[in-house]
């Protein structure tokens, strides 16, 4: 059985995957944007239980999918108050089996040794813009912290997180769909020509508009006890498409059907097309977003969606926050049609969802 809570993570990312019996396994992808780990992520944290029912809550696995505020600030602060309790002696507030993070220099450098170490003073002289120093500071902090913690590696992968990696936790099956190669290719060609000008704004304005954190997004294909979920992270939705297609779980035959989907960047239009809902159909859809800050989900996305599929098809769209726009979109999409709509209420710490039957 699968269990997903999307916490309140405002306009980003910040989800618990519960798979496994008798002793639940965890998963926490991603940490929300600033305020979400102080208001909500970590009293739900401090709820889990520990390893063998001790102290203190434990995680298997911590995924980043990707350097961008609205899904890093939250690990950033995680790990701070981690190695803080390291620094005093005291005991962790959290016991984290390993971290899954991919360093947009360690991935520069997977193709072209060096080339981020001769780009990076001109990174650092360039974190003082507020928007891409952002950024770029949380992913030194998370690397940083990831070595003083001991979970640096990306285990059992061994490396980073990139097309057709594959490990099992437990029995819980875990492909990496994305970055795959044509990702890679352009995150070099970006850091050599900012090399190459001595003018940082190459590589620093694509983290102002996203694509270069996007660029390297962790999309996930995870298969437990015959279900199925692929979170998608902010990657593009053709890149997704691709990844699926060389792991060979999608052909032109059929869609490929899976239990969970997070919809990539929060239901932007600019991501996907509506080609994307064609090849990858799914019982539950997830958005988290709350409209306010860039208009996410986009009316186009959700008619993309529900136009994929025919009319009497069950599923349900969940939204991670009430988005009148959102919903008004829904309610009009939903005439003639079976679908649901489940909207996280207020007073709720997180959307749950429930796949597979208990044990």
């Amino acid at each position: 059985m699968f269990t997903f809570e999307f916490l309140d993570a405002h306009h980003g990312d910040c989800f618990l995957v519960h798979w496994g019996a008798p002793q639940d396994r965890v998963m926490l992808v991603d940490g929300g944007p600033g305020g979400v780990y102080r208001a909500t992520l970590r009293g739900r944290l401090l709820q889990l239980g520990g390893r063998d029912g001790g102290d203190p809550p434990h995680l298997d696995v911590v995924c980043l999918s990707h350097v961008d505020d609205d899904h890093a600030d939250g690990l950033v602060r995680l790990f701070r108050d981690m190695k803080q309790a390291q620094q005093d002696g005291d005991a962790p507030p959290y016991a984290v089996d390993t971290l899954w993070f991919n360093s947009v220099e360690e991935l520069v450098d997977r193709r072209a040794p060096g080339l981020s170490a001769s780009v990076r003073p001109l990174l650092e002289r360039a974190a003082t813009d507020a928007a891409a120093g952002a950024s770029y500071r949380q992913g030194r902090d998370i690397r940083d912290a990831a070595t003083a913690l001991r979970l640096d590696g990306n285990a059992p992968f061994g490396g980073p997180l990139t097309e057709g990696a594959e490990a099992v936790l437990d029995d819980l099956d875990v492909t990496v769909v994305a970055p795959d190669d044509e990702a890679l290719e352009e995150l070099e060609e970006r850091w050599r020509k900012a090399k190459q000008r001595g003018e940082p704004d190459v590589i620093t304005a694509g983290y102002v508009d996203g694509s270069v954190p996007n660029l390297s997004s962790i999309v996930l294909l995870l298969r437990h006890a015959g279900r199925t979920a692929l979170l998608t992270g902010d990657a593009r939705g053709d890149r997704v498409l691709s990844g699926l297609r060389a792991l060979g779980v999608l052909d032109d035959a059929e869609p490929l059907h899976v239990d969970l989907l997070k919809l990539p960047h929060h239901g932007s239009d600019r991501n996907v097309e509506a080609d994307f809902f064609e090849q990858v159909r799914a019982d539950h859809y997830v958005i988290s977003a709350d409209g306010v800050r860039h208009h996410h989900p986009s009316e186009d996305t959700l008619r993309w969606l529900v136009e994929s599929r025919a009319p009497d098809d069950a599923y349900v769209v969940h939204l991670t926050n009430h988005i009148p726009f959102a919903e008004e979109e829904l309610t009009r999409l939903r005439e003639g049609r079976a679908f649901d709509v489940d909207v996280r209420a207020p007073a709720e710490q997180a959307l749950l969802i429930t796949i597979g039957d208990p044990p």
